[in-house]
């Protein structure tokens, strides 16, 4: 929990420094559902830290590069490093897990407010002993100009 607190701190630290617009959101994936706050999601490089809710919770950090940048659709892939605290139920105790992620998704805007977009989301996560899976999800996301 000490880790948790530490990245969640650093994150707000390096969002209020950049003085850089503010996107929250939340995704619906496959294995939790994610509480984000980011820098603004429209410039080329941009992140993000996830607030991983449900019978386990976690952070994530991301970072993310646009490869893909129209007034209505933005397509990116990240790397993001994700801690969370599991209870194994075979070995009857908890850990703290540290993973890997990549992310690939597409942010579509529809609507004349460009502020707030529809999130698609697919991601493999790498753990080191407990393997590895694909997750995917939808999203919305609103940007604070």
């Amino acid at each position: 929990m000490k880790k948790l607190f530490f990245f969640s701190i650093l994150f707000l630290g390096i969002v209020s420094i950049s003085q850089a617009q503010v996107s929250v959101g939340i995704n619906f994936q496959s294995s939790r559902t994610f509480i984000t706050v980011g820098t603004d999601p429209d410039k080329e490089f941009f992140g993000e830290g996830r607030l991983g809710l449900g019978r386990n919770v976690g952070l994530e950090l991301v970072g993310a590069y646009n490869f893909v940048q129209k007034t209505d659709v933005n397509g990116y892939v990240g790397l993001g490093l994700g801690l969370f605290d599991h209870y194994h139920p075979r070995r009857d105790r908890d850990y703290n897990e540290v993973y890997l992620a990549i992310p690939v998704g597409v942010l579509i805007k529809p609507f004349d407010n460009k502020n707030f977009g529809f999130l698609i989301e697919a991601a493999p996560v790498f753990y080191d002993e407990y393997g590895s899976y694909l997750r995917g999800g939808i999203g919305v996301k609103y940007t604070f100009r």
